[in-house]
């Protein structure tokens, strides 16, 4: 009987200590070295700065928690739905807040995206009538390319046009200055199959190069605001006025997720940045405001480039 009970005890010993190995694990994985943020709001699609601030949180924060330790926070539906910042409040003209993350638009809410080391999250209010979605921004360059979505990065293939490897050489060495690791050039009448579904591409061409004219087809569904009409580019506001008509010369940062990613625009996965202009001009302009001015269009979400200016867009 008492030999019984003795095996009985030590089973119970061994069980608690197992458990609490168990749990010393778990406390050591969950406690371990605090993560470095971003964190960003703007309005009327990053023309005005409300703040931007870096933040230092414990692995497996989530996007709102990180929001509420630098902003006054206002919520709806339980919770899930930011309804303000700093007052700053959904509706009306200013329109409602989006949450984008290393330049891509999340496929999930605040609470549920868990930010990894290095992420920038952003929050813009602005006007969706014109544009219900808007996949990708360029202004938090040179994101997606160094942290990717969700702690996966996709390589990155900047794809030139016939005459432009030059500058595309320029773009791959400013990219790998900059911390970008897999990055690459390549012809565009060289891009696989497999590359064009799961990369990250840069497209660097004219208007008239084929993928670029791929992507100008479907622009309204891809979230563009700058679009290509006989041999101009046009240029929308965010209540889908023609504002402005750019000739020769004239370049183009806009962003986008990749169409040929099998799982859609919208996976969160891969982007595809159009990096054109009217002319070969145009196309140099832009590559040289993405290597040496990319300050000029911090918190953009997309930009042109005329006359020598970086502008906004949409305004």
């Amino acid at each position: 009987m008492k030999r019984g009970r003795l095996v009985v005890l030590r089973i119970l010993l061994l069980v608690c200590a197992l458990a609490l190995s168990g749990c010393s694990t778990q406390t050591s994985e969950s406690a371990g070295a605090d993560i470095s943020v971003r964190v960003v709001a703007t309005q009327s699609f990053g023309q005005e700065l409300m703040f931007d601030e870096t933040l230092e949180v414990p692995p497996g924060t989530s996007a709102m928690e990180a929001l509420k330790q630098v902003a006054e926070v206002e919520t709806a539906y339980g919770g899930r739905f930011v309804n303000g910042i700093n007052g700053v409040r959904s509706g009306g003209a200013k329109g409602d807040w989006f949450i984008c993350v290393n330049g891509i638009v999340t496929n999930v809410g605040a609470l549920d995206y868990t930010l990894r080391d290095g992420d920038i999250q952003r929050w813009d209010i602005h006007d969706w009538r014109f544009r219900m979605f808007i996949p990708a921004v360029v202004g938090d360059f040179p994101e997606p390319f160094l942290h990717g979505y969700g702690g996966k990065v996709y390589p990155t293939v900047i794809v030139y046009e016939d005459g432009l490897e030059e500058i595309a050489r320029d773009l791959e060495s400013s990219l790998q200055g900059l911390g970008v690791v897999d990055v690459s050039a390549e012809r565009m009448s060289d891009l696989g199959e497999s590359e064009r579904q799961h990369s990250n591409l840069i497209l660097v061409g004219t208007l008239d190069c084929s993928l670029v004219s791929q992507l100008n087809q479907p622009w309204d569904r891809l979230g563009f605001f700058i679009h290509f009409e006989d041999g101009v580019m046009v240029v929308y506001n965010s209540k889908g006025e023609a504002v402005a008509e750019c000739g020769p010369g004239s370049g183009v940062i806009q962003a986008t997720q990749s169409p040929w990613n099998p799982d859609g625009v919208g996976a969160c996965e891969n982007v595809v940045w159009v990096v054109s202009g009217t002319d070969e001009a145009g196309v140099k302009s832009a590559v040289d405001a993405l290597i040496n001015r990319h300050d000029g269009f911090q918190y953009a979400c997309a930009v042109v480039v005329a006359d020598g200016e970086i502008i906004k867009v949409p305004q």
